[in-house]
């Protein structure tokens, strides 16, 4: 059984989000430094072949897993009021509809094999499908946890499954598995977040049938999915179009350019996102304070994001140099943009949550429609007039200045959703941007150093205390706080 917590109907949202980002900040940092450091382990056993091959692989299984419960997390994260009964029916729905997706995976596996010329992607992509049974079986006790606002238990059952994923890729790879390595523990990250909700949530499903809750929230959540199947969708398809044009070797290059590019963001994404939806929810009908949790996710997210992605971008030749060998150097120019890119997209992504918040998924669809048609015109324009040795820099390009109109249409939505104005917006932002410029400055000095040291390591580490020692400057002269003012230091 599952019970709410008492509320009174008010929600103190600035003492939540404190809450939030100290126990999903945690686990959100800890999860992300485990699959870096896990993916930087395994660049040295294998070549760009082989991480092209297993990216085709899990990227179209990634797509499918956007149609994930059709919307019904949401669903659970915005109603307080359902009973056991139905949130165990919309369990058994979503564990089924994950039974279908992987049936769906099994069948076309032979034709994507044959679309792009290589057998070896049909088992591939049949086993990939597996992850879509046990995240399904996941999604209702994962977002029961977050709706009650219980981010420790939610970190940490990802935290556990990403130490499991990151455990079973090191030592598959270094077995020898190659390729089917990594197919095989994307698939185990499903399996250990499946094994740690059941240990560490109070959900326990009853059989039940659907009724007319789960057809309600499957029609609500069929337009929040629509916006997720786009964003997935687009987001994956410069993989499998630089796979198609290009061939497997340049898309396992690009594929350790965009992770390594687009890491900062996704750790700060998940934070802040997972953080703010269910404080949006209840903040819902009280517009003032919903405009100034969305003002302090946007300042959040550049406070956080600003300055890891300044030194990702002018330390990545370092990174590389050490985890292979100089063999994906070749990545290094796609990293200086991608980086960039990523506050982009992270700002852009900061929408959808209070769209969907507030009752307006279609707002969601729209957005992803806007960016997504963006993006991917993009992607067919260059990779079908560039030269092939300058068609991958031109994707990385195409993801920086595609982003800009999407924005201007998506704060024009957000205005329908709350009283948010653009000054105010820029005002809370305006110093976190100097800050990011401030570390940039330093950094890109700090590679001046690069010939003279002659060490990647040393160059490293040198990049690493200048950015520190420059933000820490920074948040003590300008924004007078302390670097651990950013994330508390103790539960609120």
């Amino acid at each position: 059984m599952t019970s709410d917590p008492p509320d009174d109907g008010k929600i103190d949202a600035r003492r939540e989000m404190k809450r939030g980002l100290w126990w999903m900040g945690g686990a959100t940092l800890v999860m992300r430094l485990l699959d870096i450091g896990s993916m930087l382990l395994v660049l040295v056993f294998l070549g760009p072949g082989e991480m092209g091959l297993a990216t085709l692989a899990w990227s179209i299984s990634v797509v499918l897993e956007a149609f994930n419960g059709l919307g019904v997390g949401q669903v659970v994260v915005r109603q307080h009021d359902l009973t056991h009964r139905e949130l165990s029916g919309l369990f058994w729905f979503c564990t089924v509809l994950g039974i279908m997706a992987a049936a769906v995976m099994a069948v076309v596996a032979p034709w994507i094999a044959v679309f792009y010329a290589d057998p070896r992607l049909s088992p591939m992509v049949v086993v990939s499908a597996g992850k879509l049974i046990l995240v399904g079986a996941a999604l209702v006790p994962l977002q029961l946890l977050t709706r009650d606002l219980r981010f420790k238990e939610a970190g940490a059952a990802q935290t556990i499954a990403t130490l499991g994923e990151s455990i079973t890729k090191v030592t598959l790879v270094i077995a020898g598995l190659g390729a089917w390595g990594l197919v095989i523990a994307n698939v185990s990250r499903g399996l250990f977040l499946l094994l740690a909700l059941c240990w560490l949530s109070p959900f326990r499903p009853v059989f039940a049938s659907t009724d007319r809750t789960t057809r309600q929230s499957v029609r609500f959540g069929l337009r929040v999915t629509l916006a997720s199947v786009l964003y997935h969708a687009y987001r994956n398809m410069d993989f499998l179009l630089i796979g198609r044009f290009l061939g497997k070797e340049v898309v396992g290059v690009y594929r350790v350019a965009f992770d390594l590019g687009m890491t900062p963001l996704e750790i700060v994404l998940q934070l802040v996102n997972r953080v703010q939806f269910p404080i949006y929810s209840r903040l819902q009908s009280k517009a003032l304070e919903l405009r100034d949790a969305f003002y302090r996710s946007g300042r959040s997210l550049l406070l956080l994001l600003g300055p890891v992605t300044a030194l990702i971008c002018f330390a990545s030749p370092d990174i590389l140099r050490i985890a292979g060998s100089g063999k994906w150097l070749a990545a290094v120019p796609m990293i200086y943009v991608l980086s960039w890119a990523s506050l982009l997209r992270g700002l852009s992504q900061i929408f959808p949550q209070l769209y969907q918040a507030t009752g307006r998924p279609q707002y969601a669809v729209t957005s992803q429609l806007l960016t997504g048609a963006t993006l991917v015109s993009g992607f067919v324009l260059v990779l079908s007039f560039a030269s092939p040795s300058a068609a991958p820099q031109g994707v990385a390009w195409v993801w920086l200045l595609s982003y800009p109109l999407p924005l201007v249409a998506q704060f024009a939505m957000a205005r329908r959703c709350a009283p948010v104005h653009f000054v105010g917006m820029m005002r809370a932002m305006l110093l976190p941007a100097l800050g990011v410029g401030f570390v940039s400055l330093l950094l890109g000095a700090g590679t001046l150093l690069r010939p003279v040291v002659q060490s990647p390591i040393a160059s490293l580490g040198i990049l690493v205390l200048l950015g520190l020692a420059g933000y820490g400057l920074f948040l003590h002269c300008v924004m007078r706080m302390r670097p651990g003012d950013i994330l508390p230091t103790r539960s609120l």
